[in-house]
């Protein structure tokens, strides 16, 4: 029988609550939007920042209960070989039992029109959908595939999987067609298939990702850029944390959190580095984090 190999400090100094963090950051976020709408690198600092505002970590169709390759968003990952002309803004290594799920996505500023004034589809999302269905056609290329694979250090049992990227734009306010249902419906069936058209409207802290990290992916290397105040360590994704380099960088800069508990993150993280790393980690509860 398997037992327990790892020990759980029951009374460490609490993470920001979801509840707490969820309301805080969707303030700040609805405040971006109202002064900001014109500046997308305000909007990509802020996603960066807050993980789990960019749909996409379990999929975009069919949630999966699996958590992505890494734990983490990447942000602006520098691809080896040129794969694209232009790097996603964001990416997430989805995946579930069948699958590897790469989440490619691309934000445009807010204040972007999606109809001209004679209800046509503006210039701007027709250049925003091109960018999109050329990384459709890269990725529908084995060779290529073989390529994203080396970029991102996939591992053999993820290349396993049956690859299936999804891909998202998010684009535009819902208040410039909410009010008329004819450019409502137009909106509804402008996305080329296989990609799915979000607005800045849509998007909210999604509570699966309280423990979802940002990260860039440099020379084959992840390293941390952000941590979430309401992370936790446990048992079940401690592996992750041999797959980044920078966690601890990253917690001396993490805000919103106690002095006590980032002391306690940072003394806390060669232990589950460590325990990442060994082959045989016993049995776990789902429960069980700190």
């Amino acid at each position: 029988m398997l037992e327990q190999t790892y020990e759980i400090i029951r009374d460490a100094p609490a993470p920001m609550s979801w509840e707490k963090y969820a309301k805080e950051s969707y303030e700040e976020y609805q405040s971006l939007l109202q002064n900001y709408g014109d500046d997308e690198s305000v909007f990509q600092r802020f996603f960066e920042q807050n993980p789990s505002f960019v749909p996409g970590a379990f999929e975009l169709s069919a949630p999966s209960g699996h958590y992505p390759f890494t734990q983490s968003l990447i942000a602006e990952p520098e691809l080896c070989g040129g794969l694209f002309d232009r790097i996603p803004d964001f990416i997430w290594l989805a995946q579930d039992s069948l699958s590897f799920i790469p989440v490619l996505i691309e934000i445009e500023k807010p204040n972007k029109k999606t109809f001209t004034k004679a209800g046509t589809q503006t210039a701007d999302l027709t250049q925003a959908f091109g960018q999109i269905v050329e990384w459709q056609a890269i990725l529908n290329n084995p060779v290529n595939v073989l390529q994203f694979y080396e970029c991102f250090k996939i591992p053999d049992w993820v290349r396993q999987k049956n690859f299936a990227p999804q891909y998202g734009l998010i684009y535009g306010r819902r208040s410039e067609f909410e009010s008329n249902t004819l450019l409502s419906n137009k909106r509804a069936h402008l996305a080329p298939e296989g990609v799915s058209l979000i607005s800045f409207d849509r998007l909210y802290p999604e509570p699966k990702c309280s423990d979802l990290l940002c990260t860039t992916l440099s020379h084959g290397t992840y390293t941390v850029k952000t941590v979430p105040p309401t992370y936790r360590y446990s048992p079940g994704t401690a592996d992750n944390l041999t797959l980044v380099s920078g966690f601890a960088t990253a917690i001396s800069r993490m805000t919103k959190i106690s002095p006590e508990r980032k002391e306690f993150l940072l003394s806390r993280y060669s232990y589950w580095e460590s325990y990442g790393k060994r082959e045989r980690k016993g049995c776990y509860s789902l429960s069980d984090y700190e």
